[in-house]
C-alpha cells in the first residue's frame, strides 16, 4: 500500500483536502502499519527469532547513540545537499526547489495522528531496515548489498515528495542502515525517525 500510494501521487494523485478524507486517510495508515508489524511479529515467531535478533533491545545509553546518529544524518545530508545544488545551478542557471510536504501532517495534531507518528518509526525501521537487511544478510548477500535492497525498498514509496526531498531521504536511510548494520541496534534509529517525525507534525500544524 505504502509504494502504490507513492506511484499515485507521483503521477499526478491530489492529497486528500477535507478533514474527513484526511481522517481516513489516518485510519488506513494505522491499520496498515499496526498490521504489518503484527504480521512481522508473527513471522519471527515461526522463524523462531525474538525482537532482540533484530536488534531491538533499548536501554537507556540509546539516547545518547540517537543524538550522536541525529548529528551525523544531519551532517551528511548537508554535505551531499550543497553540491548538488550548486552543480545544479552551474550547468541549469537555477537551484533545484524543494516540493512543499505541508500537506503531509494536515490532519492536524490529534491522539490519532500522534498514534500514527509514534507507530510509523517502529514500522519502517523495523519492518523495511532491521528485518530486512538481517533476512537479506542472513541469505548470504553482502552489507553492501542489504544496505542498497534496503534504502531502495524504503525510498519506493517515499518518491512522491519530489526529487530533492528523495535524495536527502536517500542520505538519511542510508546513514541509518549503515548505522544498524555496523552496531545491530535499531533502538537509536527508531527514535531518530520518532523525532523528526514528530517535528514534522508539530510544524506542520502550529
Amino acid at each position: 500500500m505504502p509504494i502504490v500510494g507513492s506511484v499515485y501521487f507521483l503521477l499526478g494523485g491530489t492529497a486528500p483536502a477535507t478533514s474527513v478524507q484526511q481522517g481516513y486517510r489516518l485510519w488506513g495508515a494505522v491499520i496498515t502499519e499496526g498490521s504489518s508489524l503484527a504480521l512481522l511479529w508473527y513471522v519471527m515467531g515461526r522463524q523462531g527469532k525474538s525482537w532482540k535478533d533484530i536488534g531491538w533491545s533499548p536501554c537507556l545509553r540509546d539516547i545518547p547513540r540517537a543524538l550522536g546518529l541525529f548529528s551525523l544524518t544531519t551532517i551528511s545530508t548537508w554535505v551531499v545537499y550543497f553540491p548538488v545544488q550548486f552543480a545544479y545551478r552551474a550547468s541549469s542557471g537555477h537551484f533545484l526547489t524543494q516540493k512543499s510536504l505541508d500537506w503531509m501532517f494536515g490532519f492536524g495534531i490529534s491522539i490519532l495522528s500522534i498514534l500514527f507518528v509514534c507507530l510509523n518509526p517502529f514500522f519502517e525501521e523495523l519492518i523495511v531496515r532491521a528485518y530486512t537487511i538481517s533476512e537479506v544478510m542472513n541469505l548470504g548477500a553482502t552489507r553492501t548489498l542489504a544496505v542498497a535492497i534496503s534504502v531502495a525498498v524504503q525510498a519506493s514509496y517515499h518518491l512522491y515528495q519530489g526529487a530533492v526531498n528523495v535524495l536527502l531521504l536517500v542520505v538519511v536511510f542510508t546513514v541509518f542502515s549503515i548505522y544498524y548494520t555496523r552496531t545491530r541496534r535499531i533502538a537509536p534509529v527508531i527514535l531518530v525517525h520518532l523525532g523528526l517525525d514528530l517535528f514534522a507534525l508539530l510544524r506542520g500544524n502550529l
